[in-house]
């Protein structure tokens, strides 16, 4: 059956369903955006959009449901999209798109979910920092049957959205070939969580991606706690020698005080590192700077702290302030300051506000002031 034809299948029957008045779950967002990108001597770019999603699933049947999600996206008065993050698609223009439309079968242990969907692994995300985010056509199974213990297998063939090659239809995920997933996470041991992941794209740049990550955290007593975080990730070059990018991470809180701090710190040996179809697993990336800024043999060290605002009388209020300082292997320097605000407002109603300082020329990116704004109504 052509993809096409399987879509419309599963499109019908959802829509068969909501006629005949079964329980079917619908929730989604609506979302307004605005952004400016003050570039140093060059200009102000601004650009704004209104959109969201509205998803649904239907009930059930012997563990069987179809779930499907539209996302739309559409200027309000600016429309000029330089060096920002794109808020439309291709040549800014307004767009929809059916970016979920899966079928999904779930037993006691095991979740097998085929189609169009949001799914999040260390290298292939959803990475929702605009208005519409990365979802995959894949095939997607995730098995709990062995005690503390996640296995997930995944083939992934096509991408849409912000992060995709072209933004605003699905697109092949490295030609025929596609990509493979396969990974695993443990919990069996107190106050620590361990994961593997392996990434195979057979005849792309980068053919394979091992990457592995160890968290520990704990309570010191009911008002201090840590966590402590390690990852490597071996991505094979098919031509040369593989980059090994090694990563740490350290986060204190206080509860009475509600701030938390984290350090952070990722060095890449031997060849550009790749964060895959997203934001990338590593701790110390920033908003716009992240590993693969800084080229081969680079490094990014990060700092950063978050006050909760309730221990202050601001009950929804999260402040955040992080700086990023990345360097090329022939010492060239880049940084990116990011002050964060979010605040809920209640249940449904939710804003957040981030501003960027960048100072990125010295790896490619561009010395500006960004600022991004949004207001989410969530049904």
């Amino acid at each position: 059956m052509k993809p096409v034809s399987f879509y419309m299948l599963l499109l019908s029957t959802l829509t068969i369903d909501a006629v005949a008045g079964k329980e079917t779950v619908v929730d989604g967002y609506v979302r307004g955006t605005y952004q400016s990108h003050d570039v140093k001597d060059d200009r102000v770019y601004k650009d704004d959009a209104i959109g969201g999603k509205l998803h649904f699933e239907t009930a059930s049947t012997d563990g069987v449901s179809l779930g499907a999600s539209y996302y739309g996206t559409t200027e309000v008065v600016n429309d000029d999209n330089g060096g920002l993050i794109p808020l439309r698609g291709e040549t800014h223009k307004s767009y929809g798109i059916l970016g979920e439309l899966y079928l999904k079968y779930e037993s006691e242990n095991s979740l097998l979910k085929v189609g169009r969907q949001e799914i999040d692994t260390p290298f292939a995300q959803t990475d929702d920092i605009g208005m519409i985010p990365n979802t995959f056509e894949s095939a997607i199974f995730t098995n709990k049957s062995i005690k503390d213990t996640t296995i997930f297998l995944g083939q992934v063939n096509k991408m849409a959205g912000v992060d995709a090659e072209v933004i605003d239809k699905f697109t092949k995920v490295n030609g025929s070939n596609n990509m493979q997933i396969a990974g695993i996470c443990y919990e069996g041991l107190e106050n620590m969580t361990l994961a593997g992941w392996y990434n195979k794209l057979k005849g792309a740049e980068i053919e394979k991606i091992v990457y592995l990550e160890a968290n520990y955290g704990k309570e010191l007593n009911r008002n201090y706690s840590y966590t402590l975080g390690l990852q490597y990730a071996k991505e094979s070059y098919a031509v040369g020698e593989d980059a090994k990018i090694f990563g740490g991470m350290v986060t204190v809180g206080s509860k009475y005080s509600g701030i938390t701090v984290t350090s952070a710190y990722t060095k890449v040996k031997n060849r550009v590192a790749s964060s895959g179809f997203g934001g990338g697993p590593f701790f110390s990336n920033s908003e716009y700077l992240i590993i693969d800024n800084a080229g081969a043999d680079g490094t990014a060290k990060w700092l950063g702290a978050e006050v909760n605002g309730s221990k202050f009388g601001y009950r929804g209020l999260t402040l955040g302030l992080g700086k990023i300082q990345l360097e090329t292997e022939s010492k060239k320097e880049a940084t990116e300051v990011d002050f964060v605000a979010s605040y809920e407002l209640n249940d449904n109603m939710e804003f957040h506000l981030i501003y960027s300082d960048l100072k990125g020329k010295n790896v490619g990116e561009d010395d500006a002031k960004h600022l991004r704004v949004f207001a989410n109504y969530n049904f």
